[in-house]
């Protein structure tokens, strides 16, 4: 059953853009997306994903029935160990985290980023008033820094996690 579906009215075909919980059958391909992206993310292997799957919410990006990513999202009070997720957590008694959201380079820049946050800040709008997440500063990561900005997100803070500076940042939602 999709978490949320979104239509996309521009265009003629009108793909459809559905959020669905990861099962078994999911895991190796979580597993090669999270790898293909590994710089931008933190490693993942099999048993760190069935805990991520125990704390928080992953799902599936479908994309037109096809499925094109994944997304984890972890609400506040969750037992997640992430130093990042516990700098929100200390600011916020409501709130939902999202931790990594992974699309496949064959449907980048299609418009998929922005009709699954869509999806994913209505959901964060159910359990809280706030989305939060962070972003590369060093090295910075252009690309989703501009897409955050453009999307609401603003900056609260900053913090040093391994050997990158991050941006923390905020989105009002409820």
């Amino acid at each position: 059953r999709a978490v949320g579906a979104q239509r996309e009215s521009h265009r003629d075909h009108l793909p459809v853009t559905a959020l669905r919980p990861i099962t078994a059958a999911d895991h190796a391909s979580v597993l090669a997306w999270n790898e293909a992206n590994v710089e931008l993310l933190a490693p993942l292997s099999q048993e760190r994903l069935l805990e991520l799957l125990d704390q928080g919410e992953g799902v599936i990006i479908e994309e037109a029935g096809a499925a094109v990513g994944f997304v984890f999202t972890f609400l506040a009070g969750s037992a997640y160990s992430s130093p990042n997720y516990a700098w929100f957590a200390a600011r916020h008694e409501a709130f939902l985290y999202l931790d990594r959201v992974v699309v496949d380079s064959s449907v980048r820049r299609t418009g998929v980023g922005g009709r699954v946050y869509d999806l994913i800040e209505r959901r964060a709008a159910e359990v809280g008033p706030v989305m939060c997440l962070e972003v590369n500063l060093d090295p910075p990561n252009e690309p989703s820094l501009a897409f955050h900005r453009n999307r609401g997100y603003v900056e609260v803070g900053q913090q040093v996690w391994s050997d990158h500076l991050l941006t923390m940042m905020e989105k009002p939602v409820g």
